[in-house]
């Protein structure tokens, strides 16, 4: 039967015309039929060989755990073929020591869980790999295939430790393939090796579980020494071989070792290398100053002498800080990287970016510890102008090459970890809680929405496994974690106390889904002892403060940062109640009144002591904290001058800092040193006191347009937004106001004065009932109810602004 579905053959050519030898010539003209020779089969070794690169899939692809089978299949297959070639068999026992690694670190091979196919993978790439080795050495020219089998074999010995490797097994084989490279070796090779080194010796040992619900442990002083004489041996091979950029990637190692292990006086000189070879140049004098402050903070001895009087802190000098360090403009100089060609370099070359992105983050993270607000302030709007150029793009799945030739490929932070972590970053820097709307929630809320609108489809390179996959995962989660309490801190900072309670039972609900309580049960717990401590819940907060403590120490062995927060704060709260039980002993007037006795009790002394010791050295803010704590032990021996010198101390900390809610506890506590000698000075630096504390709290305007500004200024003044801010804050200033008004005899200042405190007094019994917030904020003088901002400047009201006694 004739097929009609067939294809009808052409029509045969009869004659055989041969071009012209302008056709010939002709660039357009095609080249005469040749004869095809008939393609032979590929050998089966060598296609077998080849399909586990052509079956490789990401591990976010579906097919993942089927790609990896037959690759198993396809290299046992290839190695059970008679008289295949060495170099063959070599990169064949290599392909499956890969191939069985991944398919262990994606936990295919796990008693839960795991796959048939997989049972007894283990033995089968330890076979692998003392097969391939075997080969290699007997071959000379296998050297590359051997060396890098040399590092499979040490990432086997670290990753997976068993009674014939360990940790320290892997080690020594790195160190001893280090010392057998020649010249002619592969300068990526070389450097691979020293890289190799430098992780296994900071990383911590695995364990057999593989998750990450605890944070890594920082490296001993051992393994500091060790892991920085690696990096000086490979700087000064980078150097000898010309490799900027390998120069590069060491110093910025170095400086993410030192502050992983909080080697805080060695930071700021590996930071000046990283930034000097990467091109970075800011302002010398913040960071001139804030080295000096470091070095001042490191030693033992407290610097007490060096301090200049209190009586050179005046008012105008307080109001000049106050408007130097306000959240609505930071004034600093402008950061640039130094030459135009360094801009262009970041957005073309995705190493040069990746570097300068993590040498930015660890500068702003070190400065903010150290408490310079001006130099972090810098280097993070360089660190925002970089990623808003799309440096980030360029490397999608975390990995950039490195020259020499052939390129070193470095596995680097993933991009969908580094834009969260630099708002984490900017949220913790920006320490300023005063405002409508604070950078510090603005960052942390941005975060969180990055984190919340993150594509499921994460990029990663074909050879990674599912652990990285969850590692990333994981990462996210801490992420959102972290975020989480910035967010708890700044609501609790501006008395937004439902908004606290909100965020702290999300981040309950995160860490119990996630498997992650222990690692931040100290820190809640800490943010339930302060959002106590805030609603006047003394024993509840008592409670926490011991709690946090108890757990930090047992985790960081007694020098973590929440156990010296914990400690500072029942300090500071036991303080607080043995001052209030003076105070109702001094109204008893069957009490006689010893101004020269102290009224601390032997155990507050011992804790207030504690907190001083721990909170030294740990950086500006805690270790303003500290001096606060000083300075209240100090008023309660009845030493006047000590104590106006550990706030003259904690005073300039916390500005430098930026921590204007530390600033407003400050400000309060040395207008009451001047309430009775010098009360127009008090009322100042009260009155700054008090503008701090209505800025805790401000919401923000409605604005519509252009249009609306008269009515959105009249909706504030009428109070319509029911702003309080630290009403306990300003409820004491309030009171040391109308204290002075009645000493000044000015009747009409007291009456108004009266006014405000019993709306903030209704505010504060508000709190500690909890009823709906701002609800409570309601007070019975309707007629005589303050506009909202009127209050901050009440002493320019009065036409004789000088209080004289």
């Amino acid at each position: 039967m004739y097929d009609t579905t067939s294809r009808p053959l052409k029509r045969q050519r009869t004659l055989n015309i041969s071009p012209s030898p302008d056709q010939r010539s002709s660039s357009l003209t095609p080249p005469p039929c040749s004869p095809t020779t008939p393609l032979r089969p590929l050998p089966p070794a060598i296609l077998l060989l080849a399909l586990p690169g052509l079956l490789a899939l990401p591990p976010t692809h579906p097919d993942f755990g089927f790609s990896l089978f037959l690759s198993l299949r396809s290299l046992r297959q290839c190695l059970a073929l008679p008289a295949i070639a060495p170099d063959i068999e070599c990169c064949a026992w290599t392909s499956l020591a890969e191939v069985g690694m991944r398919v262990m670190e994606s936990g295919f091979c796990s008693q839960e869980g795991g796959c048939d196919w997989a049972v007894g993978i283990h033995a089968e790439v330890e076979k692998a790999l003392s097969k391939g080795l075997l080969i290699a050495q007997k071959h000379p020219s296998l050297r590359s295939l051997r060396h890098h089998l040399t590092l499979l074999h040490a990432h086997f010995a670290f990753t997976f430790p068993s009674s014939s490797t360990s940790p320290k097994f892997a080690r020594a084989i790195l160190r001893r393939l280090i010392a057998s490279f020649v010249p002619s070796d592969p300068p990526g090779t070389v450097y691979d090796a020293h890289l190799a080194l430098i992780t296994q010796i900071t990383a911590p040992h695995p364990s057999s579980n593989a998750t990450t619900s605890t944070s890594p442990a920082p490296p001993g002083a051992p393994a500091l020494q060790a892991t920085l004489a690696a990096i000086d041996t490979l700087i000064s091979l980078a150097r000898k071989n010309h490799h900027p950029r390998i120069i590069a990637l060491a110093h910025v190692i170095r400086l993410r070792v030192l502050l992983r292990a909080a080697a805080w006086p060695q930071v700021g000189a590996a930071l000046d290398a990283a930034e000097a070879v990467l091109g970075l140049i800011f302002d010398k004098d913040s960071k001139a100053n804030d080295k000096g402050r470091i070095n001042a903070m490191t030693n033992a001895k407290l610097d007490d002498d060096a301090l200049p009087r209190w009586n050179s802190i005046t008012a105008h000098d307080v109001n000049a800080l106050s408007r130097e360090y306000s959240q609505v403009r930071i004034t600093s100089d402008h950061p640039s990287v130094e030459p135009k060609l360094e801009e262009e370099s970041t957005q073309s070359d995705p190493a040069h970016a990746s570097l300068v992105i993590h040498t930015l983050l660890s500068g702003t993270i070190f400065f903010t510890f150290s408490g310079n607000i001006r130099a972090a302030e810098q280097r993070l709007v360089a660190l925002h102008e970089i990623i808003d150029s799309g440096a980030l793009e360029g490397f999608k799945d975390g990995i950039i090459p490195l020259p020499p030739h052939p390129p070193l490929v470095v596995d680097t932070t993933h991009p969908l970890i580094l834009l969260p972590l630099a708002f984490l970053v900017s949220a913790t820097a920006k320490r300023d809680p005063v405002g409508r709307n604070p950078k510090r929630r603005l960052w942390a809320e941005a975060a969180i929405n990055v984190l919340n609108t993150a594509t499921e489809d994460i990029e990663l390179p074909l050879w990674a496994s599912l652990a990285d996959r969850d590692e990333i995962i994981q990462r996210t989660v801490r992420l959102t974690a972290d975020l989480l309490c910035e967010l708890i801190a700044v609501s609790i900072q501006r008395s937004e106390f439902d908004a606290a309670e909100t965020h702290l039972n999300a981040l309950l609900t995160l860490t119990y889904t996630h498997d992650l309580f222990d690692a931040y049960s100290a820190r809640i717990t800490l943010h339930a002892a302060h959002l106590a401590h805030a609603l006047g819940d003394t024993e509840r907060a008592g409670t926490c403060y011991r709690i946090a403590k108890s757990v930090d120490d047992e985790r960081n062995t007694g020098a973590g940062y929440v156990g010296a927060a914990a400690c500072a704060g029942e300090a500071l709260l036991r303080i607080g109640l043995c001052a209030q039980t003076q105070t109702q002993a001094h109204a008893d007037p069957g009490m006689n009144e010893d101004a020269s006795s102290d009224w601390l009790d032997a155990e507050t002394h011992t804790l207030a002591k504690s907190a001083i010791q721990r909170c030294h050295g740990m950086g500006g803010t805690l270790e303003a904290v500290g001096k606060v704590v000083q300075a209240a032990v100090a008023g309660a021996r009845g030493e006047i001058v000590g104590a106006k010198s550990h706030l003259k101390s904690a005073l300039s900390l916390s500005t430098l800092a930026g921590e204007n809610h530390l600033r407003a506890l400050l400000l309060a506590q040395v207008g009451a040193q001047y309430l009775h000698t010098a009360p127009a000075h008090a009322m100042e630096t009260l009155a700054v006191c008090e503008t701090l504390g209505a800025g805790m709290g401000a919401k923000q305007k409605d604005a519509d347009g252009g249009k609306g500004k008269g009515k959105e200024r009249e909706h504030d003044k009428d109070g319509g937004d029911g702003s309080i801010g630290n009403a306990p804050l300003r409820l004491w200033v309030g009171e040391r106001f109308l204290e002075i008004f009645k000493r000044a005899n000015k009747p009409h200042r007291v009456a108004k004065q009266e006014v405000y405190n019993a709306m903030y007094r209704g505010a504060v019994e508000g709190m500690v009932g909890r009823p709906k917030w701002p609800s409570a904020v309601e007070s019975d003088h309707d007629g005589m109810e303050p506009a909202d901002g009127e209050d901050v400047n009440m002493q320019n009201l009065d036409p004789d602004p000088d209080v004289e006694m």
